[in-house]
């Protein structure tokens, strides 16, 4: 069976095993939604619930608590390929990205635009110049506070030091 990785599992959310998930393409929320299993780590677990609280929650068969729900933190996400992924495929979801502006809420200081998106294996990084220096910015769920779409704007909690590395 052909697996098509849809996104990743990020933190637990409270203390009944409820997953939120971090999604390569909003899109993939609907058929996410109507499926009945996900592969998670390569193992499939069939889908009790999904719901939205500040971002899609899944709830799995198997996985009854957070301590559960923890080891999962960060793994892949697959379902079955399908016409339905495929037409969502068709756009690379790290290229979306390109073209934001970070802004950091701490400094007030508004970067980018960003150039390319680096997927590493702890999270996606942003790549963007300034004043002819790379400069490289984490994009973590912890760090992102909003994303502004219409206005093409990351709105973020940078570490503090991290722009001063590039100065």
């Amino acid at each position: 069976m052909v697996k098509v990785t849809i996104g990743r599992v990020g933190k637990p959310h409270g203390l009944q095993g409820e997953l939120r998930v971090i999604l390569h393409d909003e899109a993939f929320e609907d058929v996410l939604s109507d499926a009945d299993f996900v592969f998670v780590k390569g193992l499939p677990y069939g889908i009790k619930q999904t719901r939205q609280a500040g971002g899609l929650l899944l709830t799995l068969e198997g996985i009854p608590d957070r301590s559960a729900a923890e080891i999962l933190k960060g793994a892949e996400l697959a379902l079955p390929d399908s016409p339905r992924l495929q037409d969502i495929q068709s756009v690379d979801p790290l290229q979306e990205w390109i073209g934001y502006l970070i802004h950091d809420i701490q400094s007030g200081l508004t970067l980018g635009p960003i150039e390319e998106v680096i997927e590493l294996p702890t999270q996606m990084t942003a790549f963007f110049m300034d004043k002819g220096k790379e400069i490289l910015v984490p994009l973590h769920e912890d760090l992102v506070q909003s994303v502004d779409i219409p206005g093409k704007i990351i709105h973020m909690n940078l570490p503090e030091g991290l722009l001063e590395l590039y100065q």
